[in-house]
């Protein structure tokens, strides 16, 4: 086939990620695979990849299917980015149109997957099915019985007839395919649009966007590449779907289907490259409207009273509890370690067979003022012990598990069958909460508390404060979106109906907050919907004007009609044109423009495929944490504009947080999961993944610190707006970088505990320690002891320590990471760090570490200097005669790492360097008796101390 195609050559340069997937794609050819997986973000080149494939490297036939029109469109025009001898690609070359197909043909997923119309016989076939399973359900005990129920509920109530026709018949369609067969259930249209590719005899078939075909398009094309002759399937995707590793039909095809990602190209590295605009992403918190906020604390209360009766059980009439109680069951279970399967053999073995009620249940105690049973831990958590325990706030999800396993062992599986009642009271209230208790466990369901949260009015306020600081730093050239979920908000109820109206965290609702606002309404926003387009009502005739110009340019037919609302104009257009891809398109061109500097719309129009250069500023109102849909939404701003060289633009989200309540920290949490793959930007300069690189305290916040923070951390977001050049330079554009992500971790000191300041054991003139020069020394002593034990690679222990990477983030953090260090390395040192600065409990040994602390002394103190003589003249002898001296003091117990403690060799030489650098300490078995006692000791002298830590992945 290559020797009849023609000599096509890509004109430009190719980036060195794109370079990257065809020489991987050109090596696994060579290896005999016809399957290539590519995850690259939006604007780092996919298309242009996926031509060169098809021109310089398969050089066959090829088919393009993308989810629309307007990336299908995108396909056909980049190929004037490649010539022929110098020349453009004749046009003949290149078709959209499915019923003509050429060399490269592009179409959408649906031209080729449309279903038949025709369905007489998959009526029959989903009728049958439906019939199954009446009969499976016990709804009717034979066929004939089912099929006069079917057709009664035909006469009787057609539409749902219907509706339950069309679930069986999709569910027989989709078993069919899977089967392989397509003929009869695709409509003639797309089964002749096939019958034409296979005559042309494609050769390649390239799957934009396939994280779409994880349902019917999957299950069809699956099928097709075998109608097709088995051509070259080259998937691409920005995003890999968030379902993709479950255990369902659809997730295994999708998997057999592409294969694991050959290649993926992280973000930051388009970014440094210089082929994606730089971003920082900023978050401002609020708190719920008055009226919220009271609905929210009935609801906690509600939590805290359900704790409190399953702790407090009503008497009987012999003055005994109806049912054992919560707390004494829980100390009842850990004194005996009696699990539903058995008798655990200790401690350990019951912590590792019920992990999260031995940890939720000491948590429960604890909160309680409660103690555990003899031989059990405490539990490990740091908090305020003197709080009067009647006067916490439970926290909700760490007190479920315990709770659903109370529910569904001593409640719901009681032999007394009037416990059984308690227990599904008991799941209900839950499930108001938000959770769902299930036969095996629990799982989170929808929560009124969590939808005031994410839809509080208070958001479209916080849009105001956010822009209004945006403008004063960027002026005319601020391009600000903003995206929300829904035009309006939708399914709200009853129950929370007079909090959240049908336009509440919508789009109408924030447009509508913008015109409020005299400098936000100098913005000139317009909305757009799925219908129609709200303008600001001053903008009218400039945007009637430039519509028409836009239209007839365009040789589109729209009239264009106008109605007035309070403030604003509602445009609607008639015409065959008249549509959102065509209206999106035009209004985006106007933003682009500057003629409004505001568009506000739903993640559906403003959210796949759609491109404009210009955005500085995203504010995103959406509900989403999958990663696919976060990466989307992000990939709106990190487009390049040529007309500013160092643009940056800042994505913000507005989280609602009310931490004094039980599930008042619902849409902080889900802040944090939209965060989890995200990299982006940190003020040492490094690209992090996770919600630490919006700030360093959002990683470590714990719930008790977040209102309490709340203004600095505000704070602090919208003084970075003004500091785009600095954020820029933090990301190196055109630097040399480390290609793969590298291992790292954050430290922060407890606030507990006598560790703080104090010398260096021993070096008289040493200064002070700090909490950066204390981890960078004590991260020296760990890569001495990996490099001596021969546990990590390298030519000598100096190379490591010049590669060591040690600096101080907002928030009190140190990071800590190895620079251009092989992922052993990095990843050793960032564990051994995290072990030794963590949790003591699981540790096989442990290490004192001590410090010297100054005091004044003169030789004159209590003696008859200060006895005999005059005050004033034994104060001057005394002041005169007083040196600084200094006394060695123990203030931590530190765990030895775990790569260091597998034998008592490697955890000598860990001593050995422990106090050649850090303190003097003798290396101590966990199991002894005398180190027990010790232990003890340290508890009570608070030398335990569990210090905040994360390890992370970072690009430097």
């Amino acid at each position: 086939m290559s020797e009849s195609f023609p000599d096509i050559r890509f004109r430009g340069q190719l980036r060195p990620s794109q370079k990257d997937v065809v020489e991987i794609v050109r090596d696994q050819l060579s290896a005999g695979e016809r399957k290539f997986h590519v995850v690259a973000p939006p604007g780092s080149g996919k298309t242009v990849t996926g031509l060169f494939l098809w021109a310089e490297v398969l050089r066959r036939p090829a088919l393009v299917l993308s989810p629309n029109s307007a990336i299908q469109s995108q396909w056909a025009a980049r190929t004037d980015l490649f010539g022929v001898n110098g020349a453009d690609i004749p046009s003949d070359l290149i078709s959209t149109d499915p019923k003509d197909p050429s060399l490269i043909t592009s179409l959408t997923y649906q031209s080729v997957t449309l279903p038949s119309r025709n369905e007489v016989m998959l009526n029959d076939f989903a009728e049958r099915m439906w019939i199954d399973s009446l009969i499976n359900k016990d709804e009717a005990k034979d066929p004939t019985e089912a099929l006069v129920w079917i057709n009664d509920l035909k006469e009787r109530n057609p539409d749902y007839h219907n509706k339950r026709l069309s679930y069986y018949r999709k569910q027989k369609r989709d078993e069919i395919i899977q089967a392989g067969e397509l003929s009869g259930l695709l409509h003639e249209s797309s089964m002749e649009t096939l019958g034409l590719l296979k005559e042309r005899g494609i050769g390649m078939i390239i799957l934009d966007e396939c994280h779409h075909l994880l349902s019917h398009w999957g299950r069809v094309l699956a099928v097709t590449q075998q109608f097709l002759d088995d051509p070259i399937i080259v998937g691409l995707t920005a995003t890999p779907p968030d379902d993709m590793h479950k255990d369902t039909v659809d997730s295994k095809r999708y998997r057999e289907y592409f294969g694991p990602v050959d290649y993926e190209v992280p973000v930051p590295a388009v970014v440094k490259d210089g082929f994606l605009a730089p971003y920082q992403d900023l978050a401002y918190l609020i708190r719920p409207t008055a009226e919220e906020l009271r609905y929210v604390a009935r609801t906690s209360d509600q939590f805290t009273e359900l704790v409190h009766d399953l702790c407090n059980p009503p008497m009987n009439e012999e003055g005994k509890p109806i049912r054992e109680p919560l707390d004494q069951y829980v100390q009842r279970i850990l004194s005996t370690l009696k699990l539903p399967t058995g008798k655990a053999d200790n401690w350990l073995d019951f912590q590792k067979r019920a992990s999260s009620f031995a940890w939720s249940s000491r948590y429960l105690l604890k909160e309680l003022g409660k103690t555990v049973p003899p031989g059990v831990p405490e539990f490990p958590g740091i908090g305020n012990d003197e709080e009067d325990p009647a006067k916490k706030i439970l926290d909700m999800e760490s007190i479920v598990p315990v709770i659903s396993w109370y529910l569904r062992h001593a409640l719901r599986g009681s032999a007394d069958k009037e416990h059984h009642p308690l227990a599904e009271k008991a799941i209900s209230r839950l499930r108001i909460l938000g959770v769902q208790i299930t036969e095996t466990g629990f799982q989170n369901c929808a929560s009124p508390v969590s939808r005031i949260l994410m839809y509080s009015k208070a958001k479209a306020k916080a849009v105001i404060s956010i822009l209004k600081r945006e403008k004063e730093v960027l002026e005319d050239t601020i391009r600000a979106v903003v995206i929300c979920d829904y035009e309006r908000t939708s399914a709200v109820t009853s129950e929370i109906s007079h909090l959240l109206d049908d336009e509440a965290g919508g789009a109408v609702a924030a447009f509508r907050e913008l015109l409020n606002d005299e400098e936000t309404d100098a913005l000139d926003p317009i909305l757009l919907t799925g219908s129609t387009v709200l303008i600001d009502d001053d903008l009218k005739d400039v945007i009637e004007s430039e519509c028409l110009k836009w239209l007839k340019e365009n040789k589109k037919k729209v009239i264009l009609e106008w109605a007035e609302d309070a403030g604003f104009h509602v445009l609607k257009g008639k015409g065959k044109d008249w549509a959102p891809r065509v209206y999106v398109q035009m209004f985006t061109e106007l933003f682009q423009k500057g003629i409004t500097r505001c568009l506000v719309g739903t993640r559906g129009l403003l959210g796949e495929g759609w491109d404009a250069n210009k955005i500085n500023v995203l504010i995103d109102l959406t509900s989403v944490t999958t990663s696919m849909s976060v990466n989307q939404l992000r990939g709106r701003s990190f487009r390049l504009d040529s007309d500013v060289p160092h643009k940056i633009a800042n994505n913000w989200d507005v989280v609602c947080i009310a931490p004094e309540f039980t599930k008042g920290m619902d849409d902080y949490k889900r802040f944090k999961d939209k965060h989890k793959r995200i990299y982006g930007v940190t003020d040492d300069g490094a690209i992090e993944k996770g919600v630490g690189h919006v700030h360093a305290s959002f990683m470590g916040l714990r719930i008790d610190d977040v209102e309490e923070s709340m203004v600095n951390l505000n704070r602090d977001m919208l003084d970075r707006v003004d500091l785009r050049s600095q954020f820029y330079e933090l990301w190196k554009i055109g630097k040399p970088y480390h290609p793969e992500p590298i291992k790292a971790v954050e430290i922060k000191a407890s606030s507990k505990g006598s560790d703080k300041g104090g010398f260096p054991p021993g070096r008289m003139g040493d200064p002070e320690w700090t909490e950066t020069t204390l981890t960078e020394v004590i991260a020296k002593a760990i890569i001495r002891s990996l490099f001596e034990a021969e546990l990590i690679d390298a030519s000598s222990w100096y190379e490591l320590f010049q590669k060591l990477h040690v600096s101080e983030r907002n928030g009190g953090y140190i990071r800590v990471f190895l620079e251009k260090a092989d992922e052993k390395a990095s990843t050793i040192l960032s564990e051994s760090l995290a072990q030794v600065f963590g949790p003591i409990e699981d540790a096989r040994y442990l290490i004192e570490r001590g410090v010297d602390f100054e005091y004044q002394e003169s030789r004159f103190q209590e003696t008859w200097v200060e006895q005999r003589l005059p005050n004033f003249l034994s104060d001057f002898i005394i002041l005169k005669t007083m040196k600084t001296k200094r006394r060695f003091e123990v203030v931590r117990v530190h765990a030895v790492p775990k790569a260091l403690a597998t034998k008592k060799e490697t955890a000598l030489i860990f001593e050995k360097y422990w106090n050649k650098l850090v303190s003097p300490g003798e290396v101590l078995y966990r199991q002894n008796s005398q180190t027990q006692a010790l232990m003890d000791k340290a508890t009570e002298d608070g030398l335990i101390v569990n210090d905040a830590v994360h390890e992370k992945e970072v690009f430097m």
